[in-house]
């Protein structure tokens, strides 16, 4: 018993930091509905910058707890400002992939200024411990809970006990009707998303303390611990947030002691996907799913799909020039590139499938990627299966992977598709980490054999002609599909799900028999990379690697066949061709990607479509609840 308490003590102090995330993500989802995907920065940053008052400074704790969370507040300005204001009125996957490039940016210019290394907080920092009754606590312990009830207690008097709260609540219901009653929304806006960065700031240097550690992507994993501890609670719910968070955090703790610390981290994911398939609106949210507002991607027209004949020159001559591609670029470096290039294509390609012509925001293709290289990978090197078996085997399981996956979100729409796929690649993602005894966990499988043709081993040329095989394929799988009754029926339930089912056509059919050809493309893809590459870890399918591939599709142009291949293409050469500048890569790489989302919201090959008048936003249903 007094073991369970310290657990549940010590459970609560980290769900204190992670409430204090879920309350920014919330904020943010209230007033904008949209999900910030660069509150990890903000994290990170605060953390780093109180560092730096501590060490070289010489600053007071306090002081630099409110430098950091000063340097958040701006942060969440220049996150708003850049890659959220100007897409205010597109949908949730446009803002998703600005904030997500401007959060890479960060990340990356920590990683450079600071080091990969992972520093303490301070070097001098110490906790002193306290006994109290049958519970041990520490000094940061105590610290962490008194500053998230006074920051909980702040923000319930600010929303409910003043002007500007009443300001932030009005809008949160009705932007436009706000804005008629003399409301100036774009100020109220960016001090919210300021106020929720803040927030975000406070956990990181909370977190930072209580683990005396700090390291440039420390933000991405916090962030993903406050979306699930949002939504556990209720993503529209401030009080929801706070649930959310203390009790993620207990069953982390309880899990870390009476399972497996291994574990601990697939426990926000694992939460995630079960509250979603059980209550999609969170344990304290009250709106009725049919209240969620859709991402609405119809805004987007879709281009005319190339018909399936080679007689086209649209058609042929793309593949009579990656055909002769190898005949001019000799250089193994960069005949890497174009087969890299060539796999990424085949991913984007099969994801837009179902981002561009389904309408659903899928943050899980990583979890197909994965499934399809493990399956090869295990079949080939411990059963001992012929290559070209064990890939045909793992491209078939996993088109029966993705009906299983697809399962879980029949239910959802919008934000919460979104959220779920992300959750249920995390938890695909720790099984892959933490189940050594059939994945090698993170010592990953060696020694993958690489297929054989008559009797030779393929290399370099080989592997490039077979990726393009793939890919050829797998467009004219897709262009035949598009061009039957089947593909009318995906893209009319695009733009009207309802209607659809309205004359008879069931959506979740469609549903499942689209994830199952994506997630049999996308397996193919990964049983190559698989063989091409003989070693595969976790490493590699992260879920955050999801929304790279997202970002592919949507830069390429959402629902346009041959733009998520060349957008595939591009973002995959991208981190390649910028290795002369490899300090900075990965921050040119998200500015690219910010740079055409804001100046071509199409995509690069997408069509052009009418912007909505922020004079007249469209108004929002979420709601900021009270707190308690």
């Amino acid at each position: 018993m007094d073991l369970l308490l310290q657990v549940i003590a010590n459970g609560l102090t980290v769900g204190g930091t992670y409430a204090l995330g879920a309350i920014g993500v919330s904020l943010v989802f209230g007033v904008l509905n949209i999900i910030n995907f660069g509150q990890g920065a903000s994290y990170t940053v605060a953390a780093y910058i109180a560092m730096v008052l501590m060490v070289s400074a010489g600053a007071p704790v306090v002081v630099a707890f409110a430098g950091g969370i000063v340097a958040a507040f701006v942060v969440g300005w220049i996150v708003e400002r850049i890659a959220v204001r100007p897409l205010r009125d597109q949908p949730l996957l446009m803002s998703l992939i600005t904030t997500m490039g401007l959060g890479l940016i960060i990340e990356n210019l920590a990683h450079f200024i600071f080091g990969p290394q992972t520093q303490p907080l301070s070097p001098t920092l110490t906790a002193d411990v306290f006994q109290l009754g049958m519970i041990t606590v520490s000094t940061w312990e105590l610290v962490t809970l008194a500053v998230v009830v006074a920051a909980i207690a702040c923000l319930h008097y600010v929303l409910h006990h003043t002007d500007f709260g009443t300001a932030v609540r009005a809008v949160a219901e009705d932007r436009r009707a706000a804005q008629l009653l003399g409301i100036d929304v774009d100020r109220l806006i960016v001090v919210s998303f300021c106020i929720a960065s803040a927030m975000g700031g406070a956990a990181g240097v909370l977190g930072a303390a209580l683990y005396n550690s700090i390291y440039p992507t420390m933000g991405s994993l916090s962030m993903t611990k406050a979306f699930a501890a949002s939504v556990l609670g209720g993503m529209e719910q401030i009080a929801g947030a706070i649930v959310g968070g203390l009790l993620l955090g207990i069953a982390e703790s309880v899990t870390s002691v009476y399972l497996s610390s291994a574990w601990r981290d697939a426990i926000a994911f694992g939460l995630l996907v079960a509250v979603l398939v059980v209550k999609p609106t969170g344990l304290l949210g009250r709106r009725g799913l049919d209240k969620v507002e859709r991402t609405n991607l119809s805004i987007f027209p879709l281009p005319p799909v190339p018909k399936l004949d080679l007689r086209q020159p649209l058609l042929a001559l793309p593949i009579a020039i990656a055909i002769a591609l190898p005949l001019v670029v000799t250089d193994t470096y960069y005949l890497r590139i174009l087969t890299i290039m060539a796999m990424s294509g085949t991913i984007a390609l099969s994801l837009n499938l179902i981002a561009g012509f389904a309408g659903l925001v899928s943050l899980g293709h990583a979890a197909f990627y994965g499934f399809g290289a493990y399956a090869t990978a295990i079949l080939s090197t411990r059963y001992g299966v012929p290559t070209w078996i064990s890939m045909g085997i793992a491209i078939a399981a996993t088109g029966v992977f993705g009906a299983l996956f697809a399962w879980p979100m029949m239910r959802l729409r919008g934000h919460y598709v979104a959220m779920g796929t992300f959750g249920l690649s995390g938890v695909v993602w720790m099984v892959m980490l933490n189940w050594v005894d059939l994945t090698r966990g993170p010592m990953g499988i060696r020694a993958i054999p690489a297929p054989s043709f008559f009797g030779s081993e393929l290399r370099g040329v080989g592997f490039y002609y077979l990726i393009l095989a793939i890919l050829v394929i797998s467009t004219f799988v897709v262009l035949a599909l598009l061009n039957s009754p089947f593909g009318r029926a995906l893209r009319a339930m695009r733009d009207d799900e309802l209607g659809m089912a309205s004359v008879g056509v069931d959506p979740r059919v469609i549903k499942a028999k689209v994830f199952v050809v994506s997630a049999a493309i996308a397996g193919a893809a990964g049983a190559f990379w698989a063989h091409y590459i003989s070693f595969i870890s976790p490493d590699s399918f992260t879920p955050v690697a999801s929304i790279s591939y997202l970002a592919m599709v949507v830069l390429g142009g959402l629902g346009s066949v041959p733009g998520a291949i060349f957008g595939g293409a591009v973002l995959a050469a991208l981190p390649e061709l910028l290795r002369f500048a490899s300090e900075y890569r990965l921050a040119i790489y998200g500015l690219i990607m910010v740079l055409i989302i804001l100046f071509r919201t199409q995509g690069l090959l997408g069509r052009r479509h009418d912007i909505p008048s922020r004079k007249a936003p469209v108004a929002r249903r979420a709601v900021v609840k009270e707190v308690g």
